[in-house]
């Protein structure tokens, strides 16, 4: 029997967002929340670190042992290289690529006959071959690359790896206790093929399902809550959850019949969400949806004839969060009507908003049209081309300037106008348990129990916000929402004042911290060994 390859797999070295250098820059933190949505609301910001999801998932699912790294230090790295083996797979996504190049070349200098394959949306970069030494580069989903690469049957079932996402911080204090939260990898891509959207084209404009059953999910969201001791479960990958209406009916069945309680994050459009009743979606467990509004003036398909301000109220009455992300520079956007498009998102009143810029990646029909144009600035380094400082591209009306600080000013009308985004996400919450504490279902009872058991923790942050938060306008908001808590169950207790205190003590050391030494917080780097089980 011939022996196993030796197979390593790897993120792209730390630490992020120290410096604007080579490597890095300060604007690429490797955060969801305080990177894309929360970026401006400082202390305010949930700070989490995640796996490197793409990669466990592959290394779950070959049969073959293996061993996956996220976010070692480049000494790391190359002392686990000098183990020798026969495939190092490296994930990036763009603004990694001068980290991924440093680490194929140190594969070259200390292991020269080990195979190096990128893979993430780097992979995508134009004659990334020229760029850096690579012997494959996959472009797409990684299992079924591998596995023809190895040689292995094209067949297998999914294994859904042990992967979470790690609060870190809030409020300026270190959640060193709090527990990890479960990331389903349930699929990826969406067939909706948006001209922008990387994922859906870097997966053939298919919808890929790794669970294609809804009970599947169940069984698979009740291990992990049970590993991790923790309801709250992120389903990543798959875009457009809702978009398989009959997985995601059995998964609502399966939930009802299990009688269990969940909070789930998931990612659909506005044309899936609106064929749900609320009531439907909260008997399936569903904590947050993050739907793309994207434009009102953009034509796409999936947000035509929704009125995604009355179907975001309808979903904070059952207690469902809403995340909104919206595009700005889009090529119809002017002085005179892009603050008309950002009023328009802001009147939805979202838990937590995401202004990204029209951002045209490799692969994407957008980049291929810009490109064609001739609107693609081929100066901006790669380490730049992302959404979130200044466009990669000319736009008919704004400067990269003028861009940058309209992005910054519609991130910060988001928190000044709307408040800090967990004090929405709890003044959903408080709307859900209100509403469904009076509904005939015993299910949905239950769920506003579920929903209560957060109340005490509430209050305690609640009231450090109160002293926190910039402006007496914003104090005001968040003791009104303090008032209708107490007023639905209690007031606040003589403990939890003292907690609040701490968390107040934190959050001013936090401010302090940030102005003077930055926020930039590392992952911590992890080591998983797959034993390979085919």
């Amino acid at each position: 029997m011939p022996k196993a390859p030796k197979i390593l797999f790897s993120s792209v070295f730390k630490p992020f967002a120290e410096a604007d250098n080579l490597y890095s820059r300060l604007d690429s933190k490797i955060e969801i929340y305080h990177n894309q949505l929360t970026k401006y609301q400082g202390i305010f910001s949930p700070r989490a670190h995640y796996n490197t999801f793409g990669l466990h998932v592959i290394a779950n699912n070959l049969g073959i042992p293996s061993v996956v790294m996220d976010f070692p230090t480049l000494p790391r790295f190359i002392e686990e290289v000098k183990n020798g083996y026969d495939y190092v797979g490296i994930g990036s996504i763009m603004p990694n690529f001068q980290k991924a190049k440093r680490m194929a070349e140190e594969v070259r200098k200390w292991s020269p006959k080990t195979k190096i394959i990128i893979g993430g949306f780097c992979a995508a970069i134009e004659n990334l071959d020229k760029m850096l030494p690579v012997d494959y580069i996959c472009v797409g989903e990684g299992i079924s690359f591998m596995r023809e690469l190895l040689g292995l049957s094209p067949e297998f079932d999914f294994r859904q790896p042990d992967t979470f996402s790690e609060p870190r911080e809030l409020l300026g204090v270190p959640l060193f206790w709090a527990k990890r939260n479960a990331v389903l990898l349930i699929g990826l891509g969406c067939p909706y093929a948006c001209d922008f959207c990387s994922p859906s084209h870097f997966f053939g404009k298919k919808h890929i399902k790794f669970f294609k059953t809804g009970e599947h999910i169940y069984r698979e969201m009740s291990r992990l809550s049970r590993l991790f001791r923790n309801p709250t479960i992120t389903f990543m990958g798959d875009d457009n959850f809702l978009a398989d209406h009959k997985r995601a009916r059995e998964l609502r069945e399966s939930v009802l019949k299990g009688g269990k309680q969940f909070n789930i994050f998931i990612f659909a459009s506005a044309d899936q969400v609106s064929q749900w009743e609320p009531e439907e979606l909260a008997e399936m467990n569903i904590a947050t949806i993050w739907i793309g509004r994207e434009s009102k003036f953009a034509p796409y398909p999936k947000n035509k004839n929704v009125n995604l301000k009355g179907l975001v109220q309808e979903l904070r009455r059952v207690g469902i969060s809403v995340v909104l992300s919206s595009i700005l520079l889009m090529d119809f956007h002017t002085r005179q009507n892009i603050w008309e498009d950002i009023e328009d998102h802001l009147a939805v009143r979202p838990a937590f908003s995401q202004f990204s810029f029209y951002a045209p990646a490799p692969g994407t029909p957008l980049y291929a049209r810009l490109k064609n144009e001739g609107r693609l600035l081929a100066n901006i380094p790669l380490e730049e081309w992302h959404a979130f400082k200044q466009p990669v591209f000319i736009h008919p009306e704004f400067s990269l300037q003028e861009a940058e600080k309209l992005q910054e000013r519609a991130f910060r009308e988001d928190f000044f106008r709307l408040g800090p985004g967990i004090v929405r996400l709890m003044a959903a919450e408080l709307e859900g348990y209100l509403n469904l504490r009076q509904s005939p279902k015993p299910f949905l009872r239950e769920r506003a129990e579920f929903i209560a058991r957060n109340f005490p923790a509430y209050r305690a942050v609640l009231k450090a916000c109160e002293h926190l938060v910039p402006g007496a306008e914003l104090a005001e908001r968040v003791r009104e929402l303090e008032a209708r808590l107490a007023e639905a169950t209690r007031g606040i207790s003589a403990f939890e004042r003292l907690e609040a205190l701490g968390i107040y003590a934190f959050g001013r050391l936090g401010q302090a911290r940030h102005r003077l030494l930055g926020d930039a917080l590392q992952p911590k780097t992890r080591i998983t060994y797959y034993p390979g089980t085919d």
